[in-house]
């Protein structure tokens, strides 16, 4: 795949993932598509606005290390991404360490996030 395009959707990833981390949902709502299903490592399933509302109300403070590891594969105006990040969430001092499968689609000219599925690497 281009240098290019995973750099590309890596800085979305690290743009994504600093949203997170500070009040509000920044860029978020622009990254991701009106139609965006998000499964987290519990099995939890949400869609866009139920993601939006959840992590809006992180209470404690987030450190996300990632991605790395990217790997992106483009189907005409859709890409799978794959890849692995991990996430300090205080007052845990262990890192969960989890892999994720993304997909995005280019439309007029920027890409958005379909869906984005996550797995710990271990419990």
């Amino acid at each position: 795949m281009s240098d290019d395009l995973t750099k590309t959707l890596t800085a979305h990833y690290q743009e994504w993932f600093a949203a997170l981390t500070e009040p509000g949902t920044g860029p978020l709502d622009s990254l991701l598509a009106d139609e965006w299903r998000y499964t987290n490592y519990d099995g939890l399933f949400r869609n866009k606005d139920e993601y939006l509302a959840w992590v809006s109300g992180f209470s404690e403070p987030l450190t996300f290390i990632g991605p790395y590891e990217v790997e992106v594969r483009r189907y005409g105006d859709t890409t799978l991404v794959f890849g692995g990040y991990r996430v300090l969430h205080q007052p845990d001092p262990q890192p969960l360490e989890l892999r994720f499968t993304g997909g995005w689609i280019q439309r007029d000219g920027r890409w958005q996030c379909l869906f984005h599925h996550n797995s710990p690497t271990s419990y």
